[in-house]
């Protein structure tokens, strides 16, 4: 009897090492696809952080752009005077657009308004102004988000004369 088990054993055991059972294939199928799952979300997570990021960037471009303009005016220029609150109201409106086959594609609206506060007065007169700009944005599921860059403008000895 014992030489007639031993051969189906043999066989029992080969076909086993031959392929995969169906439970094993399922449970190789559901570790997958939760895989797959996780990269999908990671992929998301990650466009949505770079297009939040990419505005962020387009934010600093614009508020640079306007404290360089800020820069280059002469201390007493008029456009550097005092605000008595950010200006304009409402902001100046700017344009982010994207190149598509055929017209160019507004990606994002952007609202930048700045600020300007006079120093003390030293012997009667001003030598420092603060300027803020700030840029202000909507994205989808964050609104309100906003960039504010802020500088310093001294009245150095040759536009003080």
């Amino acid at each position: 009897m014992d030489q007639l088990i031993r051969p189906l054993l043999r066989v029992r055991s080969q076909r086993r090492s031959e392929g995969f059972t169906l439970i094993e294939v399922v449970v190789a199928m559901g570790i997958l696809a939760t895989g797959l799952l996780a990269v999908s979300a990671a992929q998301l997570y990650a466009m949505r952080g770079g297009r939040s990021g990419r505005h962020t960037t387009d934010a600093a471009e614009i508020a640079q752009s306007q404290v360089e303009v800020f820069q280059r005016m002469d201390f007493q220029d008029p456009g550097l005077n005092a605000t008595a609150g950010w200006d304009p109201p409402g902001g100046n409106q700017v344009d982010r657009s994207v190149q598509t086959p055929g017209a160019p594609v507004i990606e994002q609206s952007y609202s930048m308004q700045w600020r300007i506060v006079n120093g003390p007065l030293v012997s009667g007169r001003i030598f420092l102004k603060t300027i803020d700009v700030q840029v202000t944005w909507d994205e989808p599921n964050r609104p309100g988000r906003s960039y504010t860059m802020t500088t310093m403008r001294h009245n150095d000895a040759r536009s003080a004369e």
